[in-house]
């Protein structure tokens, strides 16, 4: 009896140990955005991020140099999320749902005992392999371990808020930057669809852009 009830405490030791649940955040974040040519490089652009969510929804302020200011939406819960924009003076809310995803993930993490303080907070450091970039080096990565990185959805297999990180691109290297990290209410109505905004699937979406260009 004594043997069956340590093996007990054990495995509760363990279960306990391992299911350790991120801490809900609400509130805002952040990112200043630098794109370079190499990660040793200055940048030619700095741009940014700003995301909102009271960890159910998620609102990601961006911009790019195709398609201007966009607005995605995201509910975590639902696996589903709206990409805002505007094009030719329209203004479109396209639909995509989160498929599963079934590949491997192309990123690996050697973790690192050093750490350091980003806006006040602990952040660990971690050794960032991209595995399907030959010409890609291993970049050091800072992230918070204690926050979920399902707000970003940057690097798969993260355990943790990613805060300073590269990512490589056919445009160059983007260094993603946390600048503010504020908790505080978030007013729900800035996660809904504004009323002059067109629901339409991607399809929809990609003939109005080809209606719009078309080929000479």
């Amino acid at each position: 009896m004594k043997n069956f009830l340590f093996i007990v405490l054990l495995f509760a030791i363990f279960f306990i140990g391992f299911s350790q649940e991120y801490l809900p955040f609400e509130g805002k974040m952040v990112y200043q955005v630098q794109l370079s040519d190499s990660v040793d490089s200055k940048p030619h652009q700095s741009k940014f991020v700003t995301i909102y969510t009271n960890d159910t929804l998620v609102r990601v302020e961006s911009e790019s140099n195709q398609l201007g200011s966009q607005v995605m939406i995201k509910h975590l819960t639902l696996n589903k999320y709206y990409i805002l924009l505007e094009l030719n003076n329209q203004k479109f809310a396209i639909q995509h749902l989160v498929e599963n995803d079934t590949i491997a993930s192309k990123y690996s993490f050697e973790n690192k005992r050093k750490k350091k303080k980003i806006l006040g907070k602990k952040a660990k450091k971690t050794i960032v392999s991209f595995a399907n970039s030959l010409n890609s080096p291993k970049t050091a990565m800072y992230y918070y371990p204690e926050y979920s990185p399902k707000y970003l959805d940057a690097l798969k297999g993260i355990s943790g808020l990613p805060v300073d990180y590269y990512l490589f691109t056919e445009e160059g290297v983007y260094h993603y930057k946390l600048i503010e990290f504020k908790a505080e209410k978030v007013n729900r109505d800035i996660f809904g669809i504004p009323k002059d905004y067109k629901k339409v699937s991607f399809d929809v979406f990609l003939n109005a852009v080809m209606d719009n260009n078309p080929q000479k």
